[in-house]
């Protein structure tokens, strides 16, 4: 895969490929204003020097310092001392994609769902562990030879498994391994259960009663697994396949029942909160 010098270039190349892109980055982007993009998002620092906005989060950004942000997560880089280079890797991940390579006992999607309580959005990699990330890096950026696609895709769920594992660690810490399968098997139970059932009309009482456990119990436990409640999350879901339709070419009248909203106006509101513009000017621009 070829290493992208341009932190816009790494989210368009993601967002047009529907794949995973990677970047090299040793020069300034200029200070973007607070963003968000539709692709996740690793971000390791080689240098520091600078500090990190994620949502209202403040980060200060050290060497070896590793950040996950998903694709709802606005976040800026501030430039605290520009004379120290400002060496990063990024790669961007189409969640679609990574969502189709993961499977019901192994959610390569965790290290971007998964936001508990006292969530941080750092990890700070050991010596070892930035070694493997820049190890992993490079073998990604191979770029001739036969079966590269092949090994590229082979070595990117490696890298995503290697990735998962520093996150559910991070995140557990002392909690026995039997807790750990168990919260994790759960939670990724009910989130498939969301994914299939999204074009219907969800409710919390339903999907409790589908899994044999209380509603109180159930959004206490989603939202100890995610750091968001299950509502958003539904509606948050509905948005992004209403946005994949829309660029599809679907109707707008098409999609809001395709992704389970009971009326127009209550689909136009939650997609106009969330990406900002209506849905049928997104519509437009997709197709334009």
């Amino acid at each position: 895969m070829k290493v992208l010098t341009s932190y816009s270039d790494g989210i368009d190349h993601c967002m047009a490929s529907h794949y995973f892109s990677i970047a090299h980055l040793h020069k300034e982007s200029g200070i973007l204003s607070m963003h968000s993009h539709r692709c996740y998002e690793f971000y390791f620092s080689i240098s520091g020097g600078r500090t990190f906005l994620i949502d209202d989060k403040n980060y200060r950004i050290e060497p070896g310092n590793l950040f996950m942000i998903n694709q709802y997560e606005k976040h800026q880089v501030l430039q605290m001392d520009t004379s120290i280079p400002h060496e990063r890797f990024a790669i961007f991940i189409d969640p679609s994609y990574l969502e189709s390579i993961s499977t019901p006992k192994t959610d390569l999607t965790y290290c971007f769902t998964h936001r508990p309580e006292k969530f941080s959005h750092r990890i700070a990699l050991s010596q070892g562990q930035q070694r493997r990330f820049t190890y992993y890096f490079n073998k990604l950026a191979v770029e001739e030879g036969f079966g590269q696609d092949v090994e590229e895709r082979s070595a990117f769920a490696e890298f995503m498994v290697f990735m998962t594992k520093l996150s559910t660690e991070a995140f557990w810490g002392a909690e026995s391994e039997e807790q750990r399968q168990y919260f994790n098997s759960k939670v990724a139970d009910i989130i498939t259960y969301i994914h299939h059932n999204i074009d219907s009309q969800l409710s919390i009482g339903e999907i409790a009663a589908h899994f044999y456990l209380s509603t109180s119990y159930l959004c206490r436990l989603f939202k100890k697994g995610t750091g968001t409640t299950i509502n958003s999350y539904i509606t948050s879901r509905r948005i992004e396949l209403a946005r994949t339709l829309l660029s599809g070419g679907y109707s707008v009248n098409e999609v809001y029942s395709m992704c389970g909203f009971n009326d127009y106006s209550n689909f136009f509101k939650a997609f106009t909160k969330k990406v900002g513009i209506s849905p049928k000017k997104y519509a437009q621009n997709s197709l334009s």
